[in-house]
């Protein structure tokens, strides 16, 4: 089954597809080094109060007024805003297969430097002096307790719990929908009980004020085990990996909700389902640490290879359209300075990025 078979969403504005450009060097030769690198943790290794720290940071991008070029006309108010914007008008083209930052080559290169964009926010605007936390949802997968336990769902040092229960309360605009959510509705308790998000769900760039939905989905922990993840980690080369982790070309969708890309983000519910405005959940930059982390782990597997490894689609479901070379250009549009290549994000020590997993 193919993407344009999904009801499409609203036409946005220009999609994130690279710039190619010729193939030339290797991520190793890029020239700056990093001497201090930002050491990111697991949300539960963080002190409570370095917990707070950082969801007053988060708090605090969603009340600094947005910094979007007026040109753009969009809905946005807060910098938190700018991001989700950010997200929405470089995933269009999804459903329509014609571009976007999601089924395509680039994937994890591209969030690696979304998620590094975010956190170099949170730390010169919002005074974070941090490291980006990464949520490890293996743990809790894996420990047979309760999701209203979670320690990512804590009301008073955590995002949040569920929102109320709304039947088949649906928000997804690019993927299918999942049954099984028990809320779905606004959060009730925690720091964004009350935050307004003012773009999506979908493409939705004009100002849409909302609250954050949430509907913890307890059928998406089976596709969060470390089993699940171990078998991705075992792929021998990065088309295979990059498959794991998101998908095939030639995926059904509804199977790529079973992959721990997706489910990571379905097992939220609410907001977090639509791929497009997924980043309305503020614990989407978590979640696509922890992606980076592991993608990183694998990569130091056979770093003499790896740190170079890239290829697949530009254009999702156009096997014409690759294959994505270290020197294509990821556009961050108005999140991040232009001109950064692929292969400067290719070593988080190493180029454009600095910082390393604990």
């Amino acid at each position: 089954m193919r993407f344009l078979t999904i009801v499409a969403v609203l036409a946005g504005l220009a999609t994130a597809v690279p710039t190619p450009a010729a193939e030339t060097t290797t991520a190793k030769s890029c020239s700056a080094v990093c001497k201090n690198p930002r050491v990111r943790k697991e949300w539960r290794s963080l002190s409570i109060s370095e917990r707070k720290q950082y969801l007053n940071a988060v708090v605090c991008m969603t009340k600094k007024p947005s910094k979007a070029p007026a040109n753009l006309t969009l809905g946005v108010v807060s910098r938190f805003d700018d991001f989700n914007a950010v997200h929405i008008m470089s995933s269009d083209g999804l459903v329509q297969g014609t571009g976007g930052v999601h089924m395509v080559g680039f994937f994890l290169a591209w969030h690696r430097l979304f998620t590094w964009s975010y956190e170099t926010a949170l730390r010169d605007e919002c005074g974070y002096t941090g490291a980006q936390p990464y949520w490890d949802w293996r743990i809790d997968a894996d420990s047979g307790v309760p999701m209203a336990e979670w320690e990512i769902y804590n009301p008073s040092h955590g995002f949040g719990g569920n929102g109320d229960f709304v039947l088949e309360q649906n928000v997804t605009a690019s993927w299918p929908y999942l049954a099984g959510q028990t809320g779905g509705g606004c959060v009730n308790d925690g720091p964004f009980k009350d935050t307004v998000m003012n773009v999506g769900p979908g493409s939705t760039l004009t100002h849409n004020p909302h609250c954050l939905r949430r509907g913890l989905n307890p059928d998406t922990i089976p596709w969060l085990t470390s089993a699940r993840v171990a078998i991705a980690q075992a792929k021998a080369d990065f088309l295979s990996y990059d498959a794991a982790v998101q998908g095939a070309q030639d995926m059904n969708p509804a199977d790529g909700i079973q992959l721990f890309h997706g489910s990571g983000h379905y097992i939220h519910g609410g907001d977090s389902t639509d791929f497009i405005s997924s980043s309305t959940e503020p614990i989407f930059y978590l979640h696509h640490a922890f992606l980076d982390k592991l993608y990183w782990e694998w990569q130091m597997m056979n770093p003499t290879v790896r740190l170079s490894e890239i290829g697949g689609v530009r254009i999702p479901f156009h096997p014409d359209s690759g294959p994505v070379a270290l020197t294509d250009i990821l556009d961050m549009k108005f999140a991040y300075k232009s001109g950064v290549e692929i292969k400067k994000v290719m070593n988080i020590r190493n180029g454009e990025l600095c910082y390393t997993y604990q």
